[in-house]
């Protein structure tokens, strides 16, 4: 019996079949990751930016980090690392936050206060499952260091 010097024709098609498994496997893990951090609910560390009705400009820029206890969440400042920048006039410290929040079913309420200058913003907005982004409104009555304001409030995880 002559030995051939090509492969069976059988098993060139299982290892073709078996290159074609392993190569659409390795496709199918190509992209599907995502780097964009999200946050679950409102736990998590997040950038703060809130505009005035009818401004392009900030009010307020800072970092926050929450933690959270049933349908309860507490935090206080973090280092911001957002892309948008802080106003040279903001009028909180954005180092001296406190910040505590409950959810309903899809919406949030919170309340950031900065103690140096007794401010109190109010935020309300919807969560959204597995979100790389939160949005809603705020307001804050006047206080010794600010004025009165409301707007938009965008919240993107770190």
């Amino acid at each position: 019996m002559a030995i051939s010097k090509y492969p069976h024709p059988r098993f060139m098609r299982a290892l073709s079949c078996l290159l074609a498994l392993i190569l659409a496997a390795t496709l199918a893990g190509c992209g599907g990751s995502n780097n964009t951090p999200t946050n679950v609910g409102l736990y998590g560390n997040w950038n703060v930016v809130m505009y005035p009705t009818g401004s392009a400009t900030p009010s307020y820029v800072f970092g926050l980090a929450l933690s959270q206890e049933g349908t309860s969440y507490s935090g206080g400042s973090i280092t911001y690392n957002g892309g948008v920048a802080a106003p040279s006039n903001m009028c909180i410290d954005a180092n001296t936050l406190r910040a505590s929040a409950t959810t309903s079913g899809s919406n949030f309420s919170m309340t950031v206060t900065d103690s140096s200058t007794n401010t109190v913003i109010s935020v309300t907005g919807t969560l959204a499952s597995e979100t790389g982004q939160l949005s809603g409104s705020y307001s804050n009555a006047a206080s010794a260091a600010c004025t009165a304001s409301q707007g938009t409030v965008v919240m993107s995880p770190q």
